[in-house]
């Protein structure tokens, strides 16, 4: 099973600047760096895809696609990927890199 965001990797800072956290060289879909010029979908609740938390960034998508409540997707894809038998596994912890 896919898990969201699976491929996807990436750097950051902790100590750099608000908006220069992430190392945008770092972006990679699996294993191939992102295309600054290239469009993509990407899928956030809709607290972030109208700037909360700062993410004012996601408010400039183009061609946004609204859908459920986030809890109500959550639960659809719990109940739709997991069962007592089967748990669902948490995903790879090794996605992001934490740099100095």
């Amino acid at each position: 099973m896919l898990h969201p965001s699976a491929g996807f990797t990436y750097a950051f800072s902790a100590s750099a600047l608000p908006g220069s956290k992430v190392d945008p060289a770092s972006l990679r879909l699996n294993g191939t760096p992102l295309d600054p010029a290239a469009a993509y979908r990407v899928t956030v609740n809709s607290f972030l895809a109208h700037g909360g938390d700062g993410f004012t960034v996601l408010t400039e998508g183009t061609n946004p696609v609204g859908g459920g409540v986030d809890s109500g997707a959550l639960e659809a894809y719990l109940a739709a990927h997991s069962s007592e038998a089967a748990p669902l596994q948490a995903p790879a912890l090794d996605r992001v890199t934490r740099r100095p």
